[in-house]
């Protein structure tokens, strides 16, 4: 089963790796804007469409339930049809969808649109991570796939870089009457903009092959030899010898002989719940349960809490008295009305799609992009599970901070650490699966860790949106002890 390993390892990282890499990081980058991007987009929209908090919430939160409820089917259907056959075809429908909910006039329609997005962006989420990894040997995959999981930090940047030319310059304010209550408003415009990566990417993609590990183990030799003859071509300028040829056809045999699937003479259902029982037996079961454990724990933190970021920036930002002194959640949720707090007129209430300043937003950005060259620097001479223990005692450390710090400046990088970190770790985790669980398995195992941390996303996101501002300090507690949970399963991990 090496010899596949040995081929793309002689082969070597080249220019079709570097193309690859930058097509599945741009649908990276696709999946943060259809889920992460509507932490700008849900609140520019509120008064629009005449939601409350609760709904606001729900609206953050239902990209992530598009994404839970179909996870599993489109790790099915990736390890059945193949990456790029699944990608190129969940792509298209999930931009479709995603313009067309920006056009909803009414709550009910855009929650619909935006889980709708969700159920297609899910493959894109996962099948990215499982396609790369495919191109790359065990040598350079960890590394690799850090640089593919950068691209969220481009997200990052992205998604306030446009919205601060629509939601903070006066200049590009303006409302158009369309047809009858729908009218044409800057956050409208932003949420169709949130889609360009992906359709780069889909033209990228239209020059890639189908993942060649993928071909060979389904028995298509001639099509697997082929993909691995234009990545050698790419990537060294000289066609594949005949000695990897005869190793290629060696793995193929043994392969597609070991994961031939034999038809199912029972249901659909059945055939994917059976297909996914290994992963929940040994010697996977122990490991890989610990693994969902902490991808939801990773999802609550960064992408549950941190759907919020530019929301709690733009409120914490909009506080017109004197904060000296006061704690971050002091700022943000503390009643105006008792003595000797600032009255209801130092504070800005928003009904409107403005945003004031996206300086925090790209602060954040930066961060992410800042972390995940350091975890590929460090993946050169430090052991994963080092990174991950430290990665998420510092994690933790910021939370705790943030309930008592004063400091405007601690506050902000205090919440930036707690919420980046985690975020840099998914992609050690999502690397580790990679290399732990076979290529017959790799795409179900994937969707469904993935799943679970979009479970966290979902939750995070609602208890944020819900309740935050009642228990803020306890809610802070809560979430900077999850960090020391994660540790906890340290051992288990396949790291």
């Amino acid at each position: 089963m090496d010899n596949f390993n040995q081929v793309i390892d002689q082969i070597g990282f080249g220019s079709m790796h570097l193309y690859a890499t930058i097509t599945l990081g741009l649908l990276q980058m696709l999946t943060i804007h259809e889920t992460m991007g509507m932490g700008i987009i849900g609140p520019a929209s509120v008064c629009d469409l005449r939601i409350n908090q609760v709904q606001l919430a729900s609206l953050t939160a239902a990209g992530f339930l598009g994404i839970i409820s179909s996870s599993y089917f489109w790790g099915y259907i990736t390890d059945k049809k193949g990456r790029r056959w699944t990608l190129l075809r969940t792509i298209t429908v999930s931009n479709v969808c995603s313009i067309v909910s920006m056009f909803m006039v009414n709550f009910s329609g855009f929650f619909v649109m935006r889980f709708i997005t969700g159920i297609f962006v899910a493959a894109p989420s996962f099948v990215a991570a499982t396609y790369l990894s495919e191109f790359c040997s065990q040598r350079i995959l960890a590394r690799t796939l850090t640089h593919m999981y950068m691209f969220t930090g481009f997200a990052m940047l992205y998604c306030p870089a446009w919205a601060a030319l629509f939601l903070s310059t006066k200049f590009m304010e303006f409302e158009v009457e369309v047809a009858g209550s729908l009218s044409l408003r800057p956050w409208r415009i932003l949420g169709c903009l949130n889609i360009l990566p992906g359709v780069i990417a889909f033209f990228l993609l239209l020059s890639l092959p189908e993942s060649p590990k993928f071909l060979f183990n389904i028995g298509d030799t001639d099509k697997g030899l082929a993909a691995m003859e234009r990545i050698c071509h790419k990537n060294t300028g000289k066609p594949l010898s005949a000695e990897q040829i005869q190793s290629l056809r060696i793995y193929q045999s043994v392969a597609s002989a070991r994961f031939k699937r034999k038809k199912s003479e029972y249901n659909f259902l059945r055939s994917m719940i059976d297909d996914a029982m290994p992963l929940f037996r040994k010697p996977f079961l122990g490991l890989f349960m610990a693994a969902c454990l902490v991808m939801f724990i990773l999802g609550m933190m960064a992408n549950g809490l941190g759907l919020w970021y530019t929301a709690m920036r733009n409120r914490y930002n909009m506080r017109q008295g004197n904060i000296k002194g006061m704690s971050f959640c002091r700022v943000l949720f503390f009643p105006e009305m008792r003595p000797l707090m600032e009255t209801e007129k130092d504070f800005e209430p928003v009904c409107n799609d403005a945003f004031k300043g996206f300086n925090d937003s790209f602060i954040l950005g930066v961060v992410y992009i800042i972390l995940y060259n350091i975890c590929w620097l460090s993946l050169f001479c430090v052991p994963r599970k080092v990174m991950f223990v430290v990665s998420m005692l510092i994690s933790s450390l910021c939370g705790f901070l943030l309930i008592f710090v004063k400091d405007r400046w601690v506050q902000l990088f205090s919440l930036v650490f707690f919420l980046a970190i985690p975020g840099a770790v998914v992609s050690l985790l999502g690397g580790a699966l990679c290399l732990f669980v076979p290529t017959h398995l790799r795409g179900k195992a994937l969707c469904i860790s993935l799943m679970w941390c979009r479970c966290g996303a979902a939750l995070g996101s609602i208890l944020t949106g819900s309740g935050f501002h009642n228990n803020c300090e306890i809610s802070l507690i809560a979430i900077a002890v999850l960090p020391l949970i994660a540790v906890g399963t340290e051992g288990y991990l396949p790291m």
